[in-house]
């Protein structure tokens, strides 16, 4: 068995008997951090119109494809449930 060790010996492993050290950060610089908050935004790459509306089309075809899953499902269920009571009275 090979034994792994975290590249920082400083960090431990995850443990349930060991609680988590909340580190509490105050914000000392409200410019400082606005200006890095703009230069964290300029480094997304947001999506194109068509990437954005591909994703919701997909979306939305997938809520339709489950949606008639989920009713056929239960149609399903329903024509089983009412046979069984039938027989059971």
């Amino acid at each position: 068995m090979v034994e792994r060790r975290s590249p920082k010996p400083e960090a431990e492993g995850s443990s349930p008997s060991a609680p988590a050290i909340m580190s509490i950060c105050i914000m000392r610089n409200p410019i400082k951090f606005l200006q890095e908050v703009k230069q964290e935004a300029f480094k997304v790459t947001w999506p194109t119109w068509k990437e954005t509306l591909q994703g919701a089309l997909m979306v939305f075809a997938m809520a339709v494809v489950m949606s008639l899953f989920f009713l056929l499902l239960d149609q399903v269920l329903k024509f089983f449930l009412e046979l069984l009571l039938k027989v059971s009275i």
